[in-house]
């Protein structure tokens, strides 16, 4: 059990730095800053996970992307995309689902999930623009046409989504933590998971 307590993590982590990877490949051309669901899942990440888990589960994710492995939106990778004109939201992702982590847990109610995600989200944005203006030497006034305004529907939208979903997960788990069922299924798969996952990239 101990040592189960002690896997358990990696499992989720590892598991969220996939889906995060896959759902990246789902984008819609947006100007300069393409519409994902890289986000979607991110939220959810953040949601469900602990904090410490939800950030690790990020920064892996943006770590193979900055390796070069293809996870980035559209298939792509490489240090460049932390110097472009994605940069800020790129950074900024980790503290995206740190924070929602810091305001959800198995109990909170439909309105909390929204609204942390809906708060972190707004941040993200923020850190976005500035980014895109830093690199761009765009005012704020194009930044925010060209980075927010197109996404403020969609992102609305993704919020919906990710509080559903989550609340959907922790109902599913009956809200007292994974049952030993899960954690056993979960150990037995992750791995193969993971390894099929990585070679297809």
């Amino acid at each position: 059990l101990t040592v189960m307590k002690k896997i358990f993590p990696l499992v989720l982590i590892s598991i969220g730095v996939a889906m995060i990877s896959v759902l990246s490949q789902f984008t819609v051309p947006f100007g300069p800053i393409p519409l994902t669901l890289q986000t979607l899942m991110i939220g959810i990440i953040g949601t469900i996970y602990k904090p410490s888990h939800a950030f690790v589960t990020v920064c892996l994710y943006l770590l193979l992307g900055f390796l070069g492995f293809p996870v980035f939106a559209g298939g792509a990778g490489g240090a460049s995309h932390f110097l472009g004109p994605t940069a800020g939201f790129l950074l900024f992702f980790p503290f995206r689902a740190w924070i929602t982590s810091l305001f959800t847990n198995a109990k909170s109610s439909l309105v909390t999930i929204f609204l942390a995600n809906l708060l972190s989200s707004a941040l993200l944005f923020v850190s976005g623009a500035i980014g895109f203006m830093l690199v761009t030497h765009t005012d704020l006034q194009k930044a925010f046409a060209l980075v927010v305004a197109p996404f403020i529907l969609a992102d609305l939208i993704k919020l919906v989504i990710i509080t559903i979903t989550s609340k959907a997960i922790f109902a599913s788990l009956k809200t007292t933590g994974i049952s030993n069922k899960i954690q056993r299924t979960l150990k037995n798969r992750y791995r193969n998971f993971c390894i099929d996952f990585f070679k297809s990239i």
